[in-house]
């Protein structure tokens, strides 16, 4: 057996170390230089030491910047500088450029180059907090299915060894499928927790972990019967303490209406922190400290997508007025200390909770509710008002989502559910309460799926609610409610026809033809290496396991919004020179029939079928020569890279299409993953004479692509180079800049990379 993975760091330092010099005019003031080396750093990632020897001047420590993500985490002292690094989930190596800035004459650039990971996996930990932190796994050089758990330290040291964890995490799985009434192979795919049944990245937020607490995250492959497939790998982290700040809060609530109340959380102190509001039946299923987890994701995800942090926590006293609350229901405030980083310096806290008012009854109409026919995917309901002018609702839902609410809370949810697609125009400009065509009155008897929209899956209860609303969208009654069960998934005879009406390199189209039109059936294309992983020892499908898979991965959990009856024309789509299998089969909730594979191969990309082409010239600036040349526009691209690209189509392109991307070997579907980007005009140029791309980095290596089309569609030619930034003296690939930068061109679309 081979040994335990280890993730060591091993770091080579270039063996000449680069000296830099600052500029210095005055005799009497010693120069100031550094010597300082371009460093290597091993696939794993890890921490590095990046020594540096500073002449002429004592005790200056550096300040460190650097666009690279997987760099962080970095101590300096006046001699050496300290740094984490992530594993490298890629198959290339990469490169990064820390920048150390001594004082205002002297800045250093350092190469810092990461190879690839000699591993079936890589791990990287990130946003580490007391009580939580983010996962990455990506699979290296291992395929097929993993298996991945976080534990703590003690007990991984506790195992022993690979044989032993495998056996205790088999047992543990084991018992988690008898729990739920299934087999291993039944029960794994359904664990996206804990399992990657397609092999794929994973990418996992836990936030009930120990504060102060040593832990381990730990993967292997293991096959979807439990076999074990490959070594382990693992990652170590430690938790990280919860501050001692004294903040303390109190809470003032007024203005409580059905739907809005004022909040006012007013500290002890002006230390930052954060609060939110969470209703009864949601509080009931989280503690405290999973409340604060969830929100400080959020906030985290807020501002990677560029929000300011300042304006999201607090300092003093912070007031809301949230106006889509639900009536009749009580709400809590949980409140935090909070730093600029997003790390909590307190515990959380329950600081009050109100209730708001009921919505006034104003209609004492009552409802008679029966299903005089029960399928397996409809229910057709009955529903007799004890008044005929009541207006009112009609909506079947599954029991397992209605959770904790109670039947008021759920008609409340219901309502906002409506309101939210009323103000997004899903029903069309102009519909509303007052005219929306499923607001009833009298007796009605309407199908729950044909008739009504709502969806149904064989053997599951419904929770059917009826209540009378107003043209503004209050309720107006009390809530009935009917439960009924639909009919058990039953075997069914059917088969399907399937004809291949469109086959391009990217998008099929297949007419699928049902021998029986009153059933419901689903269909999905697949790699044929990846249906493989699911067939039985005769080659035949695995049907149970491979439905698990699709429902939790194909369909997202949604599979009974995508079924269909009769015949369907279904367009999907696919990659070039590829073997593919269309799965169909019938569907109640459950597999009725079996999975019915068809076999095709998908054609090339038509490159060359016609002569349109677009020429490309591009330059490349230096943001800081730019901004020296106008810094009103130019200021904060100073360490950026810019691109100028001029297009000049030919008389045969009607169409033409360029951008910069990576290059092509980060992509795993190639020039398939390439072309419908630069076809998308928000982030490629589309049929521009001139463009720009602002933001790249240097000693960065990019793509840049491009291709036209003539009036029919067809493709010219596959023009594609690669290019990396430099800016080093002597190396330098920048041009001079000139006024085009102060007076773009017309037409021009500048995009950041």
């Amino acid at each position: 057996m081979k040994k335990l993975f280890k993730t060591i760091l091993a770091v080579a330092v270039v063996a000449v170390g680069a000296m830099f010099v600052s500029c210095n005019n005055d005799p009497d003031v010693p120069v100031v230089s550094v010597e300082i080396a371009d460093v290597e750093v091993d696939g794993l990632g890890g921490t590095i030491n990046i020594p540096f020897v500073l002449k002429g001047a004592v005790d200056i420590i550096p300040k460190v910047k650097t666009d690279a993500l997987w760099l962080h985490g970095f101590t300096a002292t006046d001699s050496i500088v300290q740094c984490q690094v992530d594993g490298n989930p890629t198959l290339d190596v990469r490169t990064a450029t820390l920048t150390f800035e001594f004082d205002d004459k002297l800045t250093v650039d350092v190469l810092v180059t990461q190879s690839v990971a000699d591993s079936d996996f890589v791990i990287n930990v990130s946003y580490v907090s007391a009580y939580g932190c983010w996962v990455n796994i990506a699979p290296i050089k291992h395929e097929g299915p993993f298996l991945f758990l976080i534990v703590s330290k003690n007990y991984f040291e506790l195992v022993g060894d690979m044989e032993n964890l495998y056996k205790e995490d088999l047992d543990y799985i084991r018992e988690l499928a008898e729990y739920a009434g299934c087999t291993i192979e039944e029960y794994l795919p359904m664990a996206a927790n804990m399992y990657s049944a397609l092999g794929e990245e994973v990418n996992m937020s836990y936030s009930k972990l120990t504060p102060e607490t040593q832990y381990v995250v730990y993967c292997y492959g293991m096959d979807a019967q439990g076999n074990r497939t490959s070594d382990i790998c693992y990652k170590e982290f430690t938790t990280t303490i919860v501050a001692t700040s004294d903040i303390e809060f109190s809470l003032d609530v007024s203005d409580i209406e059905a739907h809005s109340a004022k909040i006012v959380v007013t500290p002890s102190n002006d230390d930052l922190y954060y609060w939110t509001y969470i209703s009864e039946m949601d509080y009931a299923q989280y503690d405290d400290y999973a409340v604060m987890e969830n929100m400080i994701n959020n906030v985290k995800a807020q501002v990677d997508r560029g929000a300011d942090i300042t304006d999201i926590i607090h300092s003093g006293a912070s007031s809301q007025t949230p106006s889509s609350l639900w009536s009749g229901t009580k709400y809590h405030i949980i409140a935090w200390g909070m730093d600029e980083r997003c790390t909590a310096t307190t515990k959380p806290t329950n600081i009050g909770s109100f209730t708001t008012l009921s919505d006034g009854i104003s209609d004492d109409c009552t409802f008679e509710i029966s299903c005089p026919e029960v399928g397996q995917t409809d229910i057709l309901i009955n529903v007799k008002p004890s008044n005929n002018a009541t207006r009112y609702m009609i909506c079947p839902v599954e029991e397992n989502i209605c959770g904790s609410y109670n039947d008021e809370q759920m008609a409340q949810r219901l309502i906002n559910m409506e309101q939210a697609r009323f103000d997004d125009a899903f029903y069309g400009v102009g519909v509303d309460w007052s005219n929306v065509e499923w607001i009833f009155t009298g007796e009605q008897t309407k199908w729950g799926r044909a008739d009504l929209d709502w969806t149904f899956e064989a053997g599951k209860t419904y929770r059917i609610f009826v209540f009378g609303v107003d043209a503004n969208g209050s309720r107006t009654t009390n809530v009935a409610r009917f439960d009924q069960k639909a009919a058990d998934v039953e075997p069914s005879d059917m088969t399907f026809e399937v004809e291949l009406l469109e086959n391009s390199w990217n998008h099929p189209v297949f007419r699928i033809t049902p021998s029986a039109n009153d059933e419901y059936w689903l269909a999905c294309v697949m790699k044929t290496e990846y249906v493989d992983w699911y067939r039985d020892s005769d080659g035949s499908i695995l049907d149970h396991e491979m439905m698990h898979m699709l429902e939790e991965e194909y369909f997202d959990g949604q599979a009974k919004y995508y079924a269909k009856q009769g015949e369907s024309e279904s367009s999907f789509y696919w990659s070039s020179d590829s073997k593919y299998s269309l799965l169909v089969c019938g569907w109640s909730g459950s597999n009725t029939t079996p999975f019915f594979e068809y076999k095709f191969s998908t054609p090339s990309i038509p490159w060359e079928e016609s002569d349109a082409d677009v020429e490309v010239r591009y330059s490349l600036f230096d943001g800081a020569e730019l901004a020296k040349m106008d810094p009103m526009v130019w200021a904060g691209y100073e360490d950026n890279c810019i691109i100028y690209i001029e297009y000049t189509p030919n008389e045969s392109a009607a169409h033409w299409y360029g951008g910069v991307w990576l290059p092509i070997s980060s992509y795993e579907l190639g020039v398939d993953h390439l072309i419908p980007l630069l076809k998308d005009d928000t982030v490629s140029h589309v049929d521009r004479l001139w463009g720009r791309y602002i933001g790249l980095e240097f000693d960065s290596t990019y793509s840049l692509s491009w291709f036209a089309e003539d009036a029919e569609g067809r493709f010219g030619k596959w023009n594609y180079i690669e290019f990396t930034p430099n800016r080093h003296e002597g190396e330098s690939n920048m041009s001079e800049p000139y006024d085009f930068w102060t007076n773009p061109a017309p037409y021009s679309q500048t995009l950041v990379m």
